[in-house]
Order: C-alpha cells, then structure tokens, then sequence
C-alpha cells in the first residue's frame, strides 16, 4: 500500500504514545507540537528536501531572488518550458562572479548575464536544490516528507521528550502517574533516553542525504 504523510494530529498522537504518554496527561499539544517542529528541522537538515523552483523576474536585468533553499546546484533560464541556457555555479568557474551563488537567502546570478537575458515577462529561471522541510502550523498539515523522515522525526520528538523529563523533576512525577510509568526509575529512563539518541545516531547516518552539486 502506498504511504500516505500523517497530518500534525495523527503524528502527535504517534508521538504521544512514543512517550508513553497516549493520553496527553503530561505533555500537552502545544509541548508535543514544539517537539515536533524541532524535530522537523533536525532531521530536515540531513534529509533536505530536494525540489525545483521557477523564479520570475520582477524587471529587466534582475540578478538577485529571495529563496529559502539551502543549496542550490543548477539554474537555468527557460522560455515557453524550454531550456534557453544553463548558468554555471560561481565555483566552477575561472572568473570573478563568473556564475550563479547563493547567499544569505539570496540567489544570486552574473550581472553581465543577467544584461543578456530579454524577460519581457515570458522568461525565468529554474532553480533546482535543497530546501528545509516545511513544519506545522496547523492541525491539518500534512508532513513534509516519506516514511522515513516521519520515523526519523518520532525518534527525534521522542528523544527530546524523554530528555524533558530527565531534565524536569516535576514533569517526571506527573509522567509516573500514567498507567504502566509507575515503576520506572530515573536510571531506566536515562536508558530509554539513550536508546532514542542511538537510534536517531544509526537513522541520521542512513538518511544523510549525498547532495549534488
């Protein structure tokens, strides 16, 4: 069957039970959607999404966009879905902005190209590279990603809460209260702790993602 992407309630609901805590008596949503998101962007920055953008120009002669891209490893300029002409990365080129970087958020790409290219509003560039995972802002979302990131994002949500507890005496009682937590120790939950940080070790070496460039 194919996978299909929980949305943020059904993967907190997952996350809930990874911490023993299906009922939500110790962590509330709010506590479980922030360890969510945090584990969105932690995983998302070993497995990057990789995507291609197209990027209208604002006015003639525009050299610079605004992007969220982590990387970027290929722009070319299009017409009519057709390839014009690709532009070379800047290091990959004997020259003084000689091709396209990124950075800071921005892309930016040779002035003396950008004087060649005639928009008129029916050419673009397509940019092709990785981007971070997109984290929830509502119930509704649905995860950025495959299968494995949403198991590497419950290791990492569940490793997160579990070092909240270690870490909040108080937290700990309440989370003992719950049915089957009663007879675990501080030493046994320091050794759960460990086995999500083992865990998430041997899946960010498996999900590290080779980049192009």
């Amino acid at each position: 069957m194919p996978y299909t992407a929980p949305d943020r309630s059904n993967i907190r609901g997952s996350l809930a039970r990874d911490l023993r805590d299906p009922d939500a008596n110790t962590f509330t949503d709010a506590e479980l959607n922030d360890l969510l998101n945090y584990a969105v962007v932690e995983v998302g920055r070993v497995y990057p999404k990789e995507q291609v953008v197209e990027l209208a120009a604002e006015q003639d002669a525009q050299n610079q966009w605004a992007i969220e891209a982590f990387t970027i490893f290929r722009v070319e300029v299009i017409q009519d879905s057709e390839v014009i002409f690709g532009i070379p990365q800047n290091t990959l080129v004997d020259a003084v902005e000689g091709g396209f970087d990124l950075h800071g958020g921005t892309l930016f790409i040779p002035k003396y190209i950008a004087d060649q290219i005639e928009y008129e509003g029916t050419k673009t560039l397509r940019a092709w590279g990785y981007w971070p995972r997109e984290t929830f802002a509502e119930d509704t979302d649905v995860l950025d990603g495959n299968a494995e990131f949403e198991y590497g994002v419950r290791t990492v949500g569940a490793l997160l809460g579990y070092q909240r507890l270690q870490n909040d005496r108080m937290l700990f009682q309440q989370w003992m209260t719950n049915t089957g937590n009663t007879d675990i120790s501080p030493n046994q939950l320091a050794q759960t702790a460990d086995m999500y940080q083992s865990q998430w070790r041997e899946m960010r070496n498996r999900l590290r993602t080779l980049q192009r460039t």
